[in-house]
């Protein structure tokens, strides 16, 4: 039987704090998508696989978060059910876990929810602290995205009625472009996309962070210990968050140079 107290990177998946792990996961997409020198004209594989790579990662960043949240403070299962999210467990993964249950039911809960989309993520997040990733604008960023991502993922990027038609494409472009012409991912894009995505999840962090401590507040709950730290650990290191500002200047002179040169 477990005694000792619960260390505080075991309320985190894989056992790193969810978005100083997410922000390492970009870093990587970037430098694969620099490394490529092929020609910018026409279909690239590498580019592909970076942008795909990327939607799944920041949807299993957020499932992991909102794990997170909930390993921390468990009585936010209140929260969800108020606002008429299944909570429901399977009882056998409490069997599974025993002791161990209160710290990891985020992660049971939150592999039954979809994360799919946008909307999905607001309504979630909205249950549990009240806050919302993503703007109005930020949703229609994100849609456009995913819709780049479920287009290479479903149809290999060749061009359908159903995306051309939600595009907004003029009639005769999308009769000459449909089931022929492919949807082009250039470096640029990968870049671009890459940003947008780490803005929002450091959005989502930093505001389900300030929404926790403010419920912990409003319910006097007392943190201490480990529990304590992987509070603070949420946000990640100063250091790491320095670097993160530093790389996104160094990601936007990247980006002008990129479009000067596609052009």
């Amino acid at each position: 039987m477990k005694t000792s107290e619960t260390s505080c990177l075991e309320y985190f998946s894989g056992g790193v704090p969810t978005l100083e792990y997410f922000r390492m996961t970009l870093e990587d997409v970037r430098d694969i998508s620099k490394k490529d020198t092929s020609p910018h004209d026409g279909i690239n594989r590498l580019q592909e696989l970076c942008f795909i790579g990327l939607m799944s990662y920041f949807e299993a960043f957020c499932k992991d978060h909102f794990a997170s949240l909930i390993n921390i403070e468990p009585t936010l299962v209140v929260n969800l059910k108020t606002s008429g999210q299944n909570v429901d467990i399977d009882s056998t993964r409490v069997v599974i876990y025993g002791e161990e249950f209160k710290h990891r039911i985020g992660f049971v809960l939150a592999e039954k929810y979809d994360f799919g989309s946008s909307r999905k993520i607001n309504s979630l997040f909205l249950s549990l602290l009240k806050v919302t990733p993503f703007s109005t604008s930020e949703v229609k960023r994100y849609d456009e995205l995913l819709r780049d991502r479920n287009l290479l993922v479903h149809h290999s990027g060749t061009f359908t009625l159903a995306y051309l038609e939600q595009a907004d494409v003029p009639s005769i472009t999308m009769e000459s472009d449909a089931f022929y012409n492919s949807r082009v991912i250039r470096q640029a894009e990968v870049i671009e996309a890459t940003e947008f995505i780490e803005t929002v999840a450091e959005k989502l962090v930093l505001g389900s962070h300030s929404a926790l401590v403010e419920y912990v507040a409003a319910n006097n709950i007392q943190y201490s210990g480990e529990r304590k730290k992987a509070l603070d650990l949420m946000l990640g290191s100063k250091a790491i968050q320095n670097k993160s500002r530093g790389r996104r200047r160094a990601a936007t002179q990247d980006r002008s140079r990129l479009e000067r040169g596609s052009s």
